[in-house]
This record gives structure tokens, sequence and C-alpha cells, in this order.
């Protein structure tokens, strides 16, 4: 836990941000001057994921949000801000980045399959998962900064010529540990069963690949003690994920590359995903075996969507702490609702 309260760090650094965009820099990268206290004292960092799912969930969600700006200093959304039979249209990607948007603390979104792989549902509107996702990329993705009221400056992949379309690909560095997201949806990835070439899919997964491969490569290179990687799909670590009458398991490639990146690395690797599954298990795995490969400095936890909505991760990270990770769960305390006096 960091010895300042954290809302006293979101006031500090707001006031470290104002006087850096009145002299010209951005608030953005003044915000990671509290990185080198968090290292030395520790921190916090709120995890949620596929919530809301209606509009109904969204005054859990802003209650979530406050009690995020009492208790972490950073947050990860895992994907799915909107629920599967909910449209794909500007209207509500627009409502739910001003949600996202009024966080008090930073807060990284990673896209999920209902925010643009499925939006081609009829409950969706049958948008054009391909085009949904490039309006998802302007609207949400390309400030270099985070989402939410205080900013985190974001290394972002579409920085490079190669991979310039990938800008949901972020990493930062906090606190001594090495903060990378990643698209991987829900929806088998969305490898399509038609015929032909697969030419989202595939390119997505070279650029996920070679963002895992820097992101390793920086954490081996600045010695941090540990490395969080968040996507939204689960996986299937422990066998395969078939996409449905192909036999091609469209996470391979993903398993394969973390279990190659997290065996050379000599920090801790917590890897966070999300899911729709009421019976998800949220409690930290670790080891994980992933291909069969039990790896001792890996743990896995998946954040609680619309099953149990105001329910969410707080991960700390405390100097002396072995283990790095230090896992709970959290129930937002919900406000009662506010029943007018009658009229005298």
């Amino acid at each position: 836990m960091t010895n300042r309260p954290p809302r006293l760090l979101a006031l500090l650094a707001c006031v470290i941000g104002l006087a850096a965009a009145l002299a010209g820099l951005g608030a953005g990268a003044a915000t990671n001057q509290e990185s080198p206290h968090a290292a030395r004292h520790g921190f916090a960092f709120a995890l949620m994921g596929d919530q809301p799912s209606r509009p109904g969930d969204e005054t859990v969600l802003n209650q979530m949000l406050a009690q995020f700006g009492l208790a972490a200093d950073l947050a990860i959304h895992t994907g799915n801000f909107k629920g599967k039979g909910e449209r794909c249209d500007d209207a509500v990607y627009s409502h739910r980045r001003k949600l996202l948007d009024a966080s008090p603390i930073p807060l990284v979104l990673t896209p999920g399959e209902n925010d643009w792989a499925n939006c081609d549902l009829t409950a969706a509107g049958q948008f054009g998962p391909i085009e949904r996702l490039a309006r998802l990329r302007d609207l949400f993705f390309e400030p270099d900064d985070s989402l939410g009221m205080l900013k985190l400056s974001l290394q972002r992949q579409s920085e490079t010529v190669r991979f310039r379309g990938y800008p949901e690909n972020a990493r930062w560095e906090y606190g001594g540990i090495l903060f990378v997201t990643v698209n991987v949806p829900g929806n088998h990835n969305n490898y399509r069963n038609g015929a032909g070439r697969n030419g989202e899919y595939e390119e997505r997964i070279q650029a996920d690949a070679a963002w895992l491969r820097q992101a390793f490569a920086m954490a081996t290179r600045l010695k941090t003690r540990g490395i969080v990687v968040a996507f939204s799909a689960d996986p299937r670590f422990s066998g395969r994920r078939d996409s449905v009458g192909t036999g091609t398991d469209p996470y391979a490639a993903l398993k394969t590359d973390l279990a190659r990146l997290a065996a050379r690395y000599t920090g801790q690797v917590l890897i966070v995903h999300g899911s729709n599954a009421r019976n998800a298990p949220h409690r930290p795995e670790q080891p994980v075996r992933i291909n069969g490969k039990p790896l001792a400095n890996v743990t896995r936890v998946t954040t609680y969507g619309a099953a149990r909505p105001g329910s969410w991760i707080k991960v700390s990270v405390e100097p002396r702490d072995r283990n790095v990770f230090k896992i709970d769960t959290m129930d937002t305390i919900l406000e009662p609702p506010q029943i007018p006096l009658p009229a005298r």
C-alpha cells in the first residue's frame, strides 16, 4: 500500500499536471512523476472488465470508479464496456467513453469482443466489426494519454511505422512495474470460419506478438520487479480453445509467446483477462500451466463482470513483498438511492 492516500496522490498529480500544462509540457507526462515514489513506497491498481453490460449498470459503475479514487492509483479495464446485446453505434461508444473518462484516477482500456468483434450480431446492430474497430480506435485510443480525469502518459504500438494501425496496444511503467495491453477479443480472437484469408486476425496476432516481445525486452532492460499483461479473452491456458468447425486454436500463438517470454523473464508476471462466464474463477491462479508447462513466476486473475457488477480486483504492490502482487476482491459500497422528501 502506498504511504500517501491515493486521493492525495491524485490531487498532487493534478497540481503537477496543471503546472506542466501551463508550461506547455502537457499533463500526461507530468503524472508519471509519481512513479519513483510508488516504487519506493508501494502502490495499488484496480482491475475491472465486462461492465457496464447494460444501462442499468451505469450507476454502479460510477460508484465503483469513485471508490477507485480512494483505494487505487490507476485502473485497467479488460474490455467489454458494453453488453453483447447493446448496439455498437457511435452514441453508445461516446456515452460509455464519457463514463470511463470520469474516473478520478488514470484508466487504461483494452478492447473486448462486445466492443467491436461481435458488432455484426443482430442485437448489436449488424455493424461491420473492422469498421467498428476503426471507430473505436478513433474515439478511445488515439491520444497518447490514458482515460480518466487524471492522465497517465502511455506508449502506443501505433508509434511504430509497421504497426501504425494498433493504438489500442499500450504500455507504461509505474512504480517499478511494466504494464502492457494487447487486443485479444473473446469471440475466438475474431477468427472467422469463412473461406479465404483471415486478414484481420492474422495481422493482429502478428502485431500482438511483436508488442509482447518488446514489452518483455523492456521489462528485462529496466530490471522491473514485475510485468502485468492485460487483454480481454480467456485463452484457456490449460488446453485448447478450438474455433468452431475448424480445429484451430486461435489463441495458440498468444499462449506460446507468453510461455516462452515468461520463462526467460526473472521477475513476476501477472496475466489479467476478462470473462463473461458466470462461474469464472476469480481467485488468483499460481503457478499457471501454459501448454501443460507450469510457470512458477506467472499468476493470472480473471476480472469480475456482468454476473457480479460492483465487484473489482485490487492489486497491491509493496516494495518488500517477494511475490510482488497481492490480490484482493473488492465490492463497491453502493450508495442508497435518494428518496425525495414529500412536499409540505
